[in-house]
């Protein structure tokens, strides 16, 4: 029974983990989230949420820490803003994937 309640109770502490979660490791796409998009698909908000997420996915799968340069981080940060604005251009054309 106590091992039943200490499951629970760590179970109950992990949902909340996910609820809104900011990207881990300093992404420098401001606004971006690992959780769903909350907004309603179709408006302008969803798109900009898209756009975050998009430009920050980018970001963290380029991004090296232990590696890179300050000039190679730099580039990412462009490349990863460049994807934002691309899947934000696409989101409001109706296009999301």
């Amino acid at each position: 029974m106590q091992a039943a309640i200490v499951c629970l109770g760590l179970l109950t502490g992990l949902t909340g983990c996910t609820g809104s979660t900011p990207y881990p490791n300093l992404s420098p796409i401001a606004g971006a989230r690992v959780s769903a998009n909350p907004n309603a698909r179709g408006t302008e908000a969803f798109c900009q949420q898209y756009g975050r997420q998009t430009g920050a996915n980018s970001y963290e799968n380029r991004i090296d820490r232990g590696e890179d340069s300050i000039g190679a981080d730099l580039l990412y940060r462009q490349q990863a803003r460049d994807d934002g604005a691309a899947a934000y251009r696409r989101c409001l054309a109706g296009r999301i994937n």
